[in-house]
């Protein structure tokens, strides 16, 4: 697409952060739709194989993302965002110094008229030292709620607001050393990261780890179509469970056991299974396997589902009417678990459980608030259609972000 007076706009998309596939899923579409519109994309992922598997034979142009790999001792637990930047390279000056030279040189190399950035803090600090215009997508965890001090992500627990001053400041403090060597302008409050870019939270008010923000961009939920084949379940009849869980987790073995004394088809999915867990476990009516399957199919088909609280499959379910049982391993999936649950759509089980306990009638009748059944079915899930970020950049958004660039911004 080419706007009037304009050159054809070029696009630099990003992904630094985050270890599921749900990334690529949210920024595929986007990239298609981009090249559909006529503008050049380049993308700078942490992902390369995985990146070009989904992206097939469409014209863009990938580059390895620069990634910190090291290690970091003696920080307390992470109860805001801000402890995560000193946990991903913002605690080794020297080394993120380096990485953001080579995000730099990337820009530079690509020269980006926009930098399209998923859960990409290195790629913000380089792009404030190139000074380049951002916008941040993604979905509310990986866009965070800029504030001083950041918010809590541990809302289950209290946390002084010192703890959360504290680590703001360490972070904002660590993030200048990493500007002050790479020439670029330094923050007056962390939030000063984030702020200048424009976002769009890839969710719903709803399903926003922070919760319902008034001044933000919701496109709705943007999910790439499964070429995972569909499950396969047990032939013996009975309600249809499905479990896509860790083998390693201290519930695994308890819930194995129970659902081998129910009458039903159960379904059981787990990346870390192994051979011993097969045997062990395995009926006619409950099958395990580590290979993975087309969610959106499990969705529409089982009546029960015990999952991490991925963003992707909460997503499907309650686009379903469907609550999920959600075991979250990590804290950006335990913050969604836990809105979900407070919003009475779906329940949340502490996954270092030793035991769970499960009824043993009807168990997948699971009995919900009557909210449930208002919220989730008016939920206003939107096609990726209506995306801004799918829509294409009108002229007045490319000379907005060309005036964010300037020495004012």
């Amino acid at each position: 697409m080419r706007f009037k007076g304009l050159a054809t706009t070029s696009l630099a998309l990003t992904w630094e952060l985050g270890g599921n596939t749900g990334h690529l899923h949210k920024l595929v579409p986007i990239i298609g739709r981009m090249l559909a519109r006529g503008h050049r994309v380049a993308f700078i992922t942490k992902d390369l194989i995985g990146s070009r598997r989904l992206l097939g034979d469409l014209p863009v142009a990938l580059f390895p993302a620069p990634l910190w790999r090291g290690k970091v001792k003696g920080l307390p637990p992470v109860v805001c965002y801000p402890d995560i930047l000193l946990r991903t390279g913002f605690m080794d000056t020297d080394g993120m110094s380096a990485l953001v030279e080579g995000w730099v040189a990337l820009f530079r190399l690509l020269a980006p008229d926009l930098i399209v950035a998923e859960h990409s803090p290195g790629a913000l600090v380089a792009a404030r030292v190139a000074r380049l215009p951002c916008a941040l997508v993604g979905n509310g965890f990986t866009v965070p709620m800029p504030a001083q001090p950041f918010p809590s992500i541990t809302p289950w627990q209290r946390v002084e607001s010192g703890r959360l001053r504290g680590g703001t400041d360490k972070a904002r403090e660590m993030v200048n050393r990493v500007l002050a060597k790479s020439g670029g302008e330094l923050l007056e409050q962390l939030s000063d990261l984030f702020t200048p870019h424009d976002p769009v939270l890839t969710t719903l008010p709803e399903l926003d780890h922070y919760g319902p923000r008034s001044a933000a961009s919701y496109c709705g939920p943007i999910m790439l179509r499964s070429t995972k084949p569909r499950p396969q379940w047990p032939q013996t009849g009975g309600p249809r469970i499905f479990v896509c869980l860790h083998a390693h987790l201290p519930v695994f073995p308890g819930l194995m056991r129970q659902l081998a004394e129910l009458e039903c088809a159960a379904l059981v999915v787990s990346p870390d299974l192994a051979s011993s867990d097969v045997k062990r476990f395995q009926r006619a009516h409950l099958r395990l396997t580590s290979e993975q399957v087309d969610m959106g199919a499990v969705a529409e088909e089982a009546d029960a589902v015990f999952n991490h609280a991925s963003h992707g499959m909460v997503v499907e379910l309650l686009r379903l009417g469907k609550p999920p049982i959600m075991l979250p391993s990590y804290i950006e999936q335990a913050l969604l678990a836990y809105r979900v649950s407070r919003q009475g759509l779906g329940i949340m089980v502490p996954p270092n459980l030793a035991s769970v306990s499960l009824p043993r009638e009807r168990f997948w009748d699971i009995p919900v608030p009557k909210i449930f059944h208002e919220v989730a079915t008016h939920l206003p899930f939107s096609h990726p259609a209506n995306c801004p970020l799918l829509l294409g950049f009108s002229p007045c958004t490319l000379l907005l972000s060309r005036k964010m660039a300037s020495p004012h911004w």
